[in-house]
C-alpha cells in the first residue's frame, strides 16, 4: 500500500492519505486526474474501497481550474444523505472545508471555480437524461453503481454530451459487477476479450479492479471476520459479492438473470399495493460465524402481480432483526409480518412482539425442503409475475447460486423472499405450513 497524494493539506493535519497503487490512474502526487483515456472503468466487490478512491479523486481534481464534472447514479433521492458525506469525508481530511462551496447538490472550489454536479439520472419526476445532456460545458461524467443503469442507450446518450474543447473528456463508470448478460460487460469487457480482474489500459478505456484484499488494512476485523463468513457454502456468491466477478449461470440454481431483470420495474411503474408483507427467516445466534437473518418486504399489486421492495436482511441477533423488521413494517404501511416459527417456534412472536407489541405475526413452519418451497416461487418469476422494484445485489446473486447441494449454507434472504411471495399469494392464515402456501396462485 503506498501513499499516491503527498498534498501539504493532508501533511499540516498529520494525515497521510493511503490508497492502494491500482488507484495510480486516477491519483498522481500532485493529486490531480490522471487517466490518459477516455473512458474509466472501476469495479470491484464490497469493502474494495473504490468509492473512497474515485470520490477523494474528484476531490483533489476539483482544485483544478476547468473541471466541471457530472457526477450520477441511476436513482439519486438526495444527494445530501447518500453521496454528499462521502465527499465532505475527503474535504475534511484534506483539510480544506474553507476552499469548497458545498450546496445540496453540487460542490465547488472556490479558488478553481471547479464544480461536482450530483444528479439523479431516474427521479420521481420522470427519467432525466434529456436535461442532463443540456448541461454545457461538461469534461468528465461519473456513473456511480453503473450496474444500475438498465440499458446502453441512456449511457450513450449522456455520453455523447461529455464534450469540451478546451480539453481533454473522461467518462467513469464505478460498480460492483453484475452479470454476464449486463451491457456492461458485454460493451467494454466480452467485445474487447478483457479478462477477470484486469488492470491497464486497452484502447480508449482505463480498466481498475480492486477486492477486499486490496483493502485489509481500512477494514475492520468484525468486516473482514463478515466477509469469510460469506464464503461459506456458496462460493459463487462469494466471488460476485466480494471478490467483484462478473455473475454467471449456476447449473442447478432455480433463477437465472433473464427472470429477474426481464420483470423489473421502478416505483413508478407499480400499481397499487393491496397488501405489504414484511417475511422474516430468523437465525437463532448472532455473532461471528451466525446465519444471517433473512428480511425482504414486497407487496401484492392490483394486478395480482408481486412487487419485491426492499430486501433488509444481514447478520444480525434476534433482538436486531426483530427491531429491523419492526422498522420495515412501519416504513412500509405493511399489514403484518410473516416469519418461519421453526427457528424458535413461538418465541418468535414474542421477540418481534417485544419490541412492538401491536404488530401482527404470522407464523409459517417449514415442512418441506428449501429447493422444494422455492420451486413454485422459482416457476412465478420465469411467468414474469413478480418484479424487483430495483436491485438486490445480495438476494439476487443468493437466488442465482444456490443450488441446494450438500454443504451450502443456509440461503436466509431467499427462504425470506419465498415466505414473502408465499404469503402474499394465499388466504393470509395466523399459522400455516410451507405444502398450504402459493394456494392463491397459478403456478
Amino acid at each position: 500500500m503506498d501513499a499516491v497524494s503527498d498534498d501539504p493539506a493532508t501533511v499540516a493535519t498529520g494525515k497521510r492519505l493511503v490508497v492502494n497503487p491500482k488507484y495510480s490512474p486516477l491519483l498522481s502526487p500532485s493529486g490531480v486526474l490522471e487517466c490518459a483515456t477516455r473512458y474509466l472503468i472501476v469495479t470491484g466487490g464490497r469493502g474494495s474501497g473504490k468509492s473512497f478512491a474515485l470520490s477523494l479523486a474528484l476531490t483533489l481534481a476539483a482544485r483544478e481550474i476547468g473541471m466541471r464534472c457530472l457526477f450520477t447514479r441511476w436513482t439519486m433521492a438526495s444527494a445530501k444523505d447518500s453521496i454528499l458525506p462521502e465527499f465532505r469525508e475527503k474535504i475534511e481530511l484534506l483539510a480544506s472545508a474553507d476552499e469548497f462551496r458545498v450546496t445540496a447538490n453540487d460542490i465547488t472550489h472556490v479558488a478553481s471555480g471547479s464544480t461536482v454536479m450530483f444528479r439523479g439520472i431516474k427521479t420521481a419526476a420522470g427519467n432525466q437524461t434529456a436535461k442532463l445532456k443540456s448541461l454545457h460545458g461538461l469534461n468528465a461524467w461519473v456513473l456511480d453503481e453503473a450496474e444500475e443503469m438498465p440499458d446502453e442507450r441512456t449511457f450513450e446518450t449522456i455520453d455523447l454530451s461529455i464534450r469540451d474543447r478546451r480539453g481533454r473528456d473522461l467518462v467513469s463508470l464505478s460498480l460492483n459487477p453484475a452479470h454476464k448478460r449486463h451491457w456492461i460487460y458485454r460493451r467494454f469487457f466480452e467485445r474487447r476479450g478483457i479478462p477477470a480482474g484486469f488492470c491497464g489500459t486497452r484502447g480508449d478505456t482505463t480498466y481498475i479492479h480492486t477486492t477486499f484484499e486490496d483493502n485489509l488494512e481500512n477494514l475492520p476485523a468484525s468486516y473482514q471476520q463478515r466477509i469469510l463468513d460469506g464464503l461459506r457454502g456458496n462460493p459463487a456468491r462469494f466471488a460476485h459479492i466480494w471478490g467483484g466477478a462478473w455473475a454467471e449461470e449456476v447449473q442447478g440454481a432455480l433463477w437465472n438473470y433473464a427472470m429477474i431483470a426481464d420483470h423489473r420495474r421502478e416505483r413508478e411503474e407499480m400499481p397499487d399495493l393491496e397488501r405489504v408483507l414484511v417475511a422474516v427467516d430468523p437465525n437463532a445466534s448472532s455473532g461471528p460465524g451466525a446465519d444471517e437473518a433473512g428480511i425482504v418486504v414486497g407487496g401484492r399489486g392490483t394486478d395480482g402481480h408481486i412487487y419485491v421492495l426492499e430486501d433488509a436482511s444481514g447478520q444480525m441477533g434476534p433482538a436486531e432483526w426483530a427491531r429491523v423488521a419492526c422498522q420495515k413494517y412501519e416504513i412500509h404501511k405493511a399489514d403484518r409480518i410473516v416469519a418461519e416459527k421453526n427457528q424458535g417456534g413461538d418465541m418468535v412472536t414474542l421477540t418481534i412482539q417485544g419490541y412492538r407489541p401491536d404488530v401482527p405475526v404470522s407464523l409459517v413452519n417449514a415442512s418441506r425442503g428449501k429447493i422444494t418451497r422455492a420451486e413454485p416461487v422459482a416457476s412465478l418469476y420465469s411467468q414474469g409475475k413478480v418484479h424487483h422494484v430495483g436491485r438486490f445485489p445480495e438476494l439476487e446473486s443468493e437466488m442465482m447460486s444456490y443450488t441446494g447441494r450438500p454443504g451450502s449454507c443456509s440461503p436466509n434472504r431467499l427462504d425470506a423472499l419465498a415466505w414473502l411471495v408465499s404469503a402474499l399469494c394465499e388466504a393470509g392464515e395466523d399459522t400455516a405450513s410451507d405444502g398450504e402456501m402459493l394456494g392463491g396462485c397459478v403456478v
